[in-house]
């Protein structure tokens, strides 16, 4: 495969994961948050199973075995699960838009928890970036007028979701086996998800129907595809590919809410959502710069 056609895979992810806040959205007209979380990553999970048990097969008796990382699997469930909700929890109250440049924002947060879990160093570029991605978030809400609380919980998940990236890359240093370790995740919302719905909400199946569509989106084409994409891809694309175009799912958040559910956004909050874009391509992009500007030409 070549690099432009590794880039238009990533971009084709980019797009799904971007149009995926539609559907999360949509489908809380119908049924709950939770029942909505149990229902797609359910499908996520049987969609990718094949792909883990192939995976599986191929490496004849998984690392997953052979490595003492329960407690890794366990806390990467748990802030999976915690995030998920938080984003799905946090679509009921707020917009589109809000929610794909918000979720962003873990890109941000990472950094700062290797420091604060592992004391890592923080990168120079994360000091600037915070101060771009807090003003951003500032113009985004209107002023502070406009940040509700389902946009507190989005960032929220933001944190869980930079928790979720720092435990998968503990955990793949000592297991080589992203498919089923993301099916056991999805197993994982799947089960905390209908907890919540026995516990709290009554699904109906007319609900059932009418979210079907949003279902089916987020759980085969988000969960299974867009992520099977991005595997296939990051074989042959750079990371500096990666990173610039992955970053572009909260623009498809954007124009997907724009498009699809009429949501507007004033010219403060455009400016606002590309404060947070800048402040995420730094993060992103600057390790890379840094270690191209030092690595000598041969």
């Amino acid at each position: 495969m070549t690099r432009l056609r590794a880039d238009i895979l990533l971009l084709v992810a980019a797009l799904i994961w971007g149009f995926a806040f539609v559907a999360q959205k949509d489908a809380l007209l119908y049924i709950g948050p939770l029942t909505f979380v149990a229902g797609r990553f359910f499908l996520s999970f049987i969609v990718t199973l094949p792909l883990a048990l192939r995976e599986r097969q191929n490496a004849a008796r998984d690392k997953i075995e052979k490595c003492n990382i329960a407690k890794l699997l366990f806390a990467l469930c748990a802030v999976f699960t915690g995030g998920v909700i938080l984003q799905q929890t946090g679509l009921a109250t707020t917009s589109v838009t809000n929610a794909g440049f918000l979720t962003g924002l873990y890109v941000v947060f990472v950094p700062l928890i290797c420091f604060v879990l592992f004391r890592q160093k923080i990168p120079a570029v994360i000091i600037p970036a915070v101060a771009l991605c807090v003003t951003g978030t500032y113009m985004l809400s209107g002023g502070g007028y406009g940040f509700g609380w389902g946009d507190v919980q989005v960032l929220l998940c933001a944190v869980f979701f930079a928790l979720h990236v720092v435990l998968v890359g503990r955990l793949m240093a000592r297991s080589k086996s992203p498919l089923q370790i993301s099916c056991l995740q999805y197993g994982a919302v799947t089960l905390a998800a209908l907890c919540g719905v026995f516990a709290f909400e009554s699904p109906t199946l007319s609900g059932l129907q009418g979210a079907l569509p949003a279902l089916l989106y987020a759980g085969i084409a988000s969960g299974g595809i867009a992520y099977t994409l991005q595997m296939v891809a990051q074989q042959y694309a750079p990371p500096s590919d990666t990173a610039v175009i992955l970053s572009s799912e909260s623009v498809f958040a954007a124009i997907g809410g724009y498009i699809l559910l009429n949501e507007r956004i004033s010219a403060t909050g455009m400016a606002g959502c590309a404060l947070i874009i800048v402040a995420i391509l730094m993060v992103e992009l600057a390790p890379l710069i840094r270690r191209s500007k030092f690595t000598p030409q041969v």
